[in-house]
């Protein structure tokens, strides 16, 4: 039995018969198109005849069977991905689920990204060697033309306890969280030691400066250098977030390198944040138990955000480049 047969019968989904369809439509379409641009436009709008129309001809029927293999070589890859992702998942105990785009993930980018904007694709749920669960995301910011299109591999990790809001963006690879429309303000923003903020923007709710560097050891910042220079982190309450670039889990190298960083991750921010409290957090009664919700004040649990100043500015100048350029054509033909 074949991988993708055997992914079908697990899911109960007909993949293979989808992508017939997909490419049949997708052929049918094009079919429709070519015979007006063949029988039509060519020798009546361009009023080509002879050599000229059978080469003209050639090149569209051509350029639609490229067009067509295409879409299906990129649609049984998709295919083909999902199935390997299932094997994977079914091999070491995890569940997978294609879209699950309907799920509320948290973090930065449900916050800012309407629902409409994003989806959640390839998602693996892990119980060992460590918790965790991961997702490909992409969202679009902006709209219309001037919308751009942002992937991430992105990351949850359960942590032992809450923490307050802390948001660590790499300034090496300008990942997720600086795409997003706001970041947060500058005020915020906390230097710390031996270079890290060079490599990283760490933003911080106000007052809890002292906490951050509670959690933000020099051993711990050794490890983010290390292991994830080009990640974006934030800890959501009592949950470890982590944008990296999309990763093709398939590959065992690929695979082996991610599952490294997430349980350096998990072990070090689990350590840390099981040894913090916030003493700012609600009083309970002296017997209660605390439980997550009642761990942190509402202070720790958000960062005030600005609007990032780039696409503004870009949005205001770009429709007066045409006329910017007019102008200087003019100046220059003077």
């Amino acid at each position: 039995m074949s991988l993708i047969h055997a992914y079908e019968r697990a899911q109960s989904t007909p993949l293979r018969q989808r992508w017939a369809v997909i490419v049949t439509g997708t052929a049918v379409a094009y079919l429709a198109v070519a015979a007006a641009v063949m029988f039509y436009l060519l020798p009546v709008g361009f009023a080509l005849g002879g050599a000229e129309l059978l080469l003209a001809q050639v090149v569209v029927a051509f350029v639609g069977a490229a067009a067509v293999a295409y879409v299906a070589t990129a649609v049984r890859r998709g295919i083909r991905q999902r199935a390997l992702l299932w094997s994977l998942a079914d091999d070491a105990g995890w569940a997978y689920v294609a879209d699950v785009s309907d799920r509320i993930w948290g973090g930065s980018i449900d916050e800012q990204i309407d629902r409409s904007a994003r989806t959640t694709m390839d998602y693996l749920d892990a119980s060992s060697p460590v918790p965790f669960d991961t997702a490909r995301r992409v969202f679009s910011v902006g709209d219309g033309e001037g919308a751009s299109v942002h992937t991430t591999q992105m990351v949850r990790i359960p942590l032992t306890a809450e923490a307050p809001r802390i948001v660590l963006r790499s300034r090496n690879a300008r990942g997720a969280l600086s795409a997003l429309p706001r970041v947060p303000r500058g005020r915020h923003e906390l230097t710390l030691e031996g270079g890290f903020s060079d490599v990283f923007a760490v933003s911080v709710p106000t007052g809890y400066e002292v906490d951050a560097l509670y959690l933000l050891t020099p051993d711990l910042m050794a490890i983010l250098l290390d292991h994830a220079a080009d990640c974006d982190l934030e800890i959501v309450d009592g949950t470890l977030h982590v944008y990296l670039d999309p990763v093709d889990l398939t590959d065992p190298a690929q695979l082996r390198a991610f599952l490294t960083v997430v349980g350096v991750l998990h072990d070090r921010f689990g350590r840390r944040t099981a040894l913090y409290r916030d003493e700012a957090a609600p009083v309970v009664d002296a017997g209660a138990h605390r439980t997550a919700g009642d761990s942190l004040s509402a202070a720790a649990r958000s960062l005030d955000t600005r609007a990032r100043l780039g696409p503004v500015v870009a949005a205001v100048l770009a429709p007066l480049v045409p006329l910017l350029l007019g102008l200087g054509w003019v100046w220059l033909t003077d």
